[in-house]
């Protein structure tokens, strides 16, 4: 079922302080959304029992994690079914749902397929398909139409690889 597949909503880095805290690098714009979730650690299922930002990064503690268990999570990736992923507001996108979308300019010049979202925590994200390059912002990307699987751009040329 769809709604079943598993999506990737963060990775664990590194173990954090005394208290069994450990620095996640979330896939979600709003990584609160998952406190109270449960995941798979070392194949034991691990309710995160809180979420705080420190100095820009987040730091999550599992419940009954001490800080020999956060050292050892380093490295896993987060996963949840579709289902549990938290909505988001309208114009908002999930990256797995524009994965794959054709590209096209407003006047119809095929730009490819959205193959890789570059991230970048300075400035906007980056769509990229085999021809362009385009700024995650609304100036560029004029509609996302996720039934056609379609994406609309900006004509600007400074797109083009």
């Amino acid at each position: 079922m769809e709604s079943d597949k598993l999506v990737l909503v963060g990775e664990i880095t590194a173990p954090f302080g005394m208290k069994g805290e450990v620095k996640l690098l979330p896939y979600l714009d709003e990584p609160t959304s998952l406190v109270g979730k449960t995941f798979l650690l070392h194949g034991q299922p691990s309710r995160i029992e809180s979420i705080r930002l420190h100095q820009g990064t987040v730091l999550v503690h599992f419940e009954g994690k001490d800080r020999t268990a956060a050292e050892s999570l380093r490295g896993i990736q987060l996963f949840l079914p579709k289902s549990e992923l938290p909505s988001l507001p309208e114009g908002a996108y999930y990256d797995w749902q524009l994965k794959g979308l054709a590209v096209v300019t407003e006047s119809g010049k095929d730009l490819g397929v959205l193959e890789t979202i570059l991230y970048n925590p300075a400035a906007n994200d980056v769509y990229e398909t085999s021809l362009a390059l385009i700024p995650a912002h609304a100036q560029f990307v004029l509609s996302v139409d996720l039934e056609a699987g379609r994406m609309v751009v900006s004509d600007d040329p400074g797109l083009l690889k």
